[in-house]
Formats: structure tokens, C-alpha cells, sequence
């Protein structure tokens, strides 16, 4: 199993158009008042974004291809401004916030969808200049080139069809499309049309891409011109190529600026533990993720939160790292060079039995997994990890975008983290779960434990299990002094 960061991407694109497509009425309805409060104030902005949306209608709603084709396949030319892009993308989240069915997902699924619209739009203008379309038609314009015509031919429901026709003469062609079950059929129905009177003109058809390209010509030119033209069609072709292989390496960065205002929403300790370990599976290629805290001193490793994983079970793991040798390997490198490291990297691991105890293998199904540093940047300190996969017992590989997008994502956990200083502090003090924390928080209002074990939906030994563990790493004689510790160091 293979999954890439662009894979991830294409499927956070194509949810945020499966998104518009399932609210497309409700979006025409809001989109109709805004643009009738507009009528009477701005009919310029109120015109503006009714043809802006009937331009991206058809490309929204009825495409059904990857990110790649839906970019090169929007019109060459948008007469529309960023803030009519921004007033659609508006709409559709208002439209989305009444829909108590949808997630923070299907909302960052559809900010990505207009973030790439607009990108095409405002900052790749030059790649729609440089459209085959356009290509086609200076090569039948051009006056130092012999060419007379060129008839693009798609396959369509096994049948030829003429899309596009380039002609020096384009009075010459008729009203009607023209189809036919061969390109050799269709070609000679194009004789008619094409050569009239120029009893010299011969057609050579040219594959490209999942076209035919139909070239009249005049016959004593064809060895001469073919073969250029076919050169050039395949420089054409590389350049846009290249063009698309540069944008898609960019694509990783895409997954991080996502990553970042996901994390950089997070209202509480709790908000940015949730969001980062979502994040780490929505912006990249992976379908589980586990995050935890280290503590220096005691080599130690504790459970915080899980995503798609059994969260319990994540947060009662407290394991020494010297149990983890590759791991405790890298964690003597990190302290070792400190900060001569200019980032911490990931640690991809093939397979890991005899990597991780035995318990936590079966216990998570575990195969390949990737182990992830969380840390500050400013002093490369290490504040924890998230462990990630792509299910159960699934082996995987890591591609180099993925592998830098991952070294910013530690970092930006860390950032976001390091924010929290009172709850970060007495966590990694004391070593407190989030459950723990919660029963403190609870105990600190007055609750009984049975109280806090029906606000938690636990069993009342639970809560007194949690209450027994926070006494012991508190070392305090009760619960009173427990919650007073807790207050003065700012916990609570």
C-alpha cells in the first residue's frame, strides 16, 4: 500500500467538491439573497457574482476529476476578482454551518477547493495563456508555417467527433458537428470541407495525449513539417509536464498552511491535542494517529490523545523509552547535537515487530508506522511524538513530500503546544492524562466521585482509580490537598 501526499490532497479536493455538489440548492438559495442585498447597494458586485457562479457551476458541480484535469480544464479566461471568490466561499460555508451533518473537515475540504481556484486564477494565469487551444491555433495562424488546418478528434462514446477545428478558412466549414465511427471515416468527410479547391492539401493525423490531431497540409511540405510538428507537440508537452510536476511538489505546503490554521483554532489544551492528531490524518496520508508527551528526566513516554485509535487505550500507555531502542536511539542524537540539529526528522519504521513491545503490536494491529517529533523549533526541545499509520496491520511507504510536510507539522505542534505554559508545565511535572486532569478539574468544582463519574461517563471505580493515581504522583494524603496543589500551581 502506497498512498502519497498528493493523493491525500486530491481527496481533500475532491470531498470539498462532493460537499458543494450534495448542498449545490441550498447554495443557489443563499447565494440568490446575498446577490439581491447586493442589487441594492452594488448591482457591479451583484452582476460580478452571478457570472462568477455561473462560470464555476458547470466545473463544480458536474466535475467528476482529479484535482490535475479539474485545474486544467477551468476556462482560460475568469473575469472575476478575489473578493467575489471569497463572497462564493462564504456562502458555502454559512450554507454548511446550518447543516448540523457536516464536520471542521468538510469546511477545511472546501476552503482548500477555492484556496486552488484562486491560485489558477490569480497566480497562474501564464499556464491558461499557454493552453493547447492556444498552441493549435498560433501554429494555423502563423504565416512562416504551411499549415492550412488542424481538426482536433476526441473519442467520444466510441464514436469521432471534431471538437475544435483551426482553419485559415474558417467560412469553409459547416454549421453541423462532424463525427464518424473511424478517424480515417472522419477524415475523409473532412476533405470535403477542408481541401474545396486546394487539390494539393493532404491530412496527416497525429496522436497526442487522448486526442487526434488532423493536419492538412500542403503534400510537398509534409516531410519537412511532420516532423517539427511533432517535435514541438512534444516539447509542448514536457513543458506542461514539468509545469505540473513543479506545482504538485509545491502540494506539500498546501497540507501544512491547512495543518497550521487547524491547529492555530485551538481554543484549550484539550482543542489543540484533538486538532493536531486529526490533522496529522486529514492534510496527509494517514489513517490513524497517537499522540504523546516525553518527559527528559525520566525517559518517559505518556499516551495524550488518539485519532481513529482506541483513545482509552492510548492514554493509559506510560512507557520508558529505553524499551523502544531505535526510538531511544534518535533521543540520543537529539541530545547529543541539540541545537546544531536544524530540525528533528521523522523516524519511518517498515515494520514494527521487534521495534515496539509485543503488547502494543497486537494490542494497535501494528505494521509499518512513522514516529513524528513534536517540538519548539527555537531550542529543538522535544515535547512529545505522534505515532502514525495507515491501519491495522497495513505496511506502507513514505514519499518526500509527505516526509517534509511531517517535519513541519512537528514543529507547528510543538508551537501550538508551548502556548498552553500552565497546563503544559504541571502535566509534564506530574505526568498527568487528560482524564486525570478532567477528574481534578471536577473534583476542584466540588464533585463527589460519583458525580464525576457520571459526567464522564465512567464507572465510580474508575474515577477512583484516577483520583488513587493523581494522590500518588501528587504525593498528597487526600483529595482536598490534592485540589488546593493543583490550584496553587496553576493546573486548575
Amino acid at each position: 500500500m502506497f498512498m502519497t501526499l498528493n493523493d491525500q490532497m486530491n481527496t481533500l479536493f475532491q470531498r470539498g467538491l462532493t460537499v458543494i455538489k450534495d448542498n449545490y440548492e441550498d447554495i443557489q438559495k443563499e447565494l440568490h439573497w446575498v446577490i439581491q442585498q447586493y442589487k441594492r447597494n452594488n448591482k457591479n458586485i451583484a452582476e460580478a457574482m452571478e457570472d462568477t457562479f455561473r462560470f464555476l457551476t458547470e466545473h463544480l458541480i458536474h466535475a467528476e476529476f482529479p484535482l490535475n484535469h479539474f485545474i486544467s480544464n477551468l476556462p482560460s479566461k475568469m473575469n472575476t476578482n478575489p473578493f467575489i471568490l471569497l463572497l462564493l466561499e462564504n456562502v458555502v460555508h454559512k450554507v454548511l454551518q446550518e447543516n448540523a451533518k457536516k464536520t471542521h473537515h468538510d469546511h477545511f475540504s472546501i476552503h482548500y477547493v477555492f484556496t486552488k481556484i484562486s491560485e489558477e486564477v490569480f497566480l497562474f494565469p501564464y499556464q491558461k495563456n499557454s493552453s493547447l487551444k492556444d498552441f493549435i491555433n498560433h501554429l494555423v495562424a502563423s504565416h512562416q508555417m504551411p499549415i492550412d488546418s488542424i481538426i482536433v478528434a476526441e473519442n467520444i462514446n466510441n464514436c469521432f467527433v471534431a471538437t475544435q477545428v483551426y482553419t485559415k478558412n474558417p467560412s469553409s466549414l459547416p454549421a453541423e458537428k462532424l463525427e464518424a465511427d473511424t478517424i480515417y471515416d472522419l477524415t475523409e468527410i473532412l476533405y470535403n470541407y477542408i481541401t474545396g479547391n486546394k487539390n494539393n492539401l493532404s491530412a496527416v493525423p497525429i496522436p497526442y495525449d487522448h486526442v487526434t490531431l488532423i493536419v492538412f497540409l500542403p503534400r510537398e511540405d509534409i516531410s519537412k513539417v511532420i516532423p517539427f510538428l511533432t517535435f514541438t507537440l512534444k516539447m509542448y508537452n514536457d513543458s506542461q509536464k514539468s509545469l505540473l510536476i513543479a506545482k504538485q511538489s509545491q502540494q506539500w505546503k498546501d497540507s501544512v498552511i491547512m495543518f497550521n490554521e487547524k491547529v492555530m483554532g485551538s481554543q484549550t489544551y484539550t482543542d489543540a491535542l484533538q486538532n493536531i492528531a486529526s490533522g496529522f490524518v486529514e492534510f496527509l496520508p494517514f489513517e490513524r494517529s497517537a499522540l504523546f508527551s516525553y518527559n527528559k528526566n525520566e525517559q518517559t513516554g505518556l499516551g495524550l490523545y488518539g485519532h481513529h485509535i482506541d483513545k482509552e487505550a492510548i492514554r493509559n500507555i506510560t512507557e520508558n523509552v529505553q524499551n523502544l531502542p531505535l526510538v531511544h536511539k534518535q533521543l540520543k542524537i537529539l541530545e547529543n547535537f541539540g541545537r546544531r540539529l536544524k530540525y528533528i526528522q521523522p523516524l519511518y519504521i517498515r515494520d514494527a515487530k521487534g521495534i515496539f513491545p509485543e503488547q502494543y503490536i497486537n494490542q494497535f494491529e501494528l505494521k509499518s508506522v512513522v514516529v513524528v517529533p513534536v517540538y519548539l523549533s527555537s531550542s529543538n526541545k522535544l515535547l512529545g511524538a505522534a505515532i502514525l499509520d495507515q491501519g491495522p496491520w497495513q505496511y506502507f511507504k513514505i514519499d518526500k513530500d509527505t516526509f517534509l510536510a511531517l517535519i513541519k507539522f512537528g514543529q507547528s505542534a510543538g508551537e501550538i503546544l508551548a502556548k498552553y505554559d500552565k497546563e503544559r508545565k504541571s502535566g509534564k511535572k506530574w505526568h498527568f492524562s487528560p482524564r486525570e486532569l478532567e477528574v481534578l478539574k471536577l473534583l476542584a468544582e466540588g464533585a463527589s466521585t460519583f458525580e464525576a463519574a457520571i459526567e464522564m461517563h465512567l464507572s465510580e471505580y474508575t474515577v477512583r482509580d484516577y483520583v488513587s493515581a493523581i494522590m500518588q504522583k501528587m504525593n498528597v494524603k487526600n483529595r482536598t490537598e490534592a485540589v488546593a496543589k493543583a490550584i496553587r500551581e496553576g493546573l486548575i
